[in-house]
């Protein structure tokens, strides 16, 4: 990977871990919920290891260059996510290391060894680079209130959560077609069955937003509750079954909210009786 000659902003609150040798990739295939073997410079993907009932343990931001992944996680599950991948790589030929020489960065124009960001329609482009050659510390939380993106440690945490709960394969972080890993029989019956039924979404409101664990209501109908707010913003994780049963505002502690849904994220319409048009 080529390292940024600039300094771009760093991401407080992130480490960076390595997957590296011959058979880094196919392991890591077989265990995260993310595709990673056509994985290139210049992309990044999101992806987790999750429980084996399907919540995620611990979620990031993959880059790779030939036999070597990087894995851009928040701090606070690093350490115990480098020993889970540890005990499951058994005998694959990859070395894993909790790398603290080196730091995930950001920066809103392209730069050396950068990727687009999928979870923010490519506004935001990330990075690693040497920690000690970063700009100062500031976090995405301004583009992600914006996107309703919800951030581990945030807005939920250590298997608090399924991967369709925060938007994870709406993002490109689910490979569905790449076959098992951890967690993914529940992950797939979910979708298979058209049983998701909670998404993430961004809301606006006039005044201060609530905040965290606050119901949004529709009428007597909770439709969900708030995950994380700053300033007018917050996020909300939401039942998108009732969302689109009730025709009127939707409101939280008494204040009128603004809810939008982006349409990959509502469910597939339900299939027809035989026969009908």
């Amino acid at each position: 990977m080529t390292l940024p000659d600039t300094p771009p902003r760093r991401l407080p609150g992130r480490t960076v871990i390595s997957v590296a040798g011959d058979e880094a990739r196919s392991f890591l295939q077989r265990v995260i919920t993310a595709d990673v073997t056509g994985l290139e410079p210049g992309e990044c993907r999101p992806g987790a290891l999750l429980t084996p009932q399907g919540k995620i343990l611990a979620d990031f931001m993959i880059f790779a260059e030939d036999n070597t992944v990087w894995l851009d996680v928040p701090e606070a599950p690093a350490e115990g996510l480098v020993k889970r991948l540890t005990l499951f790589k058994l005998r694959a030929k990859a070395e894993i290391v909790l790398n603290t020489d080196l730091a995930a960065v950001w920066a809103t124009a392209p730069f050396p060894g950068s990727a687009p960001d999928p979870r923010l329609g490519g506004r935001i482009h990330r990075g690693i680079a040497r920690a000690l050659e970063t700009g100062e510390d500031k976090p995405l939380d301004t583009y992600e209130f914006e996107a309703g993106v919800p951030a581990f440690g945030r807005d939920y945490g250590e298997a608090e959560v399924f991967p369709t709960d925060v938007n994870l394969d709406v993002y490109g972080g689910v490979g569905w077609k790449k076959g098992c890993f951890i967690g993914q029989e529940v992950v797939s019956r979910m979708k298979r069955r058209g049983t998701i039924r909670k998404r993430s979404i961004p809301a606006v409101f006039a005044g201060e937003a609530p905040p965290r664990g606050t119901a949004v209501m529709a009428g007597t109908t909770k439709i969900g509750a708030i995950s994380s707010s700053a300033g007018h913003t917050a996020i909300v994780l939401a039942r998108i079954d009732k969302l689109a049963e009730v025709d009127r505002h939707a409101e939280a502690d008494g204040q009128q909210v603004h809810l939008t849904i982006d349409e990959a994220l509502l469910p597939p319409p339900a299939p027809q009786p035989a026969g009908r048009a």
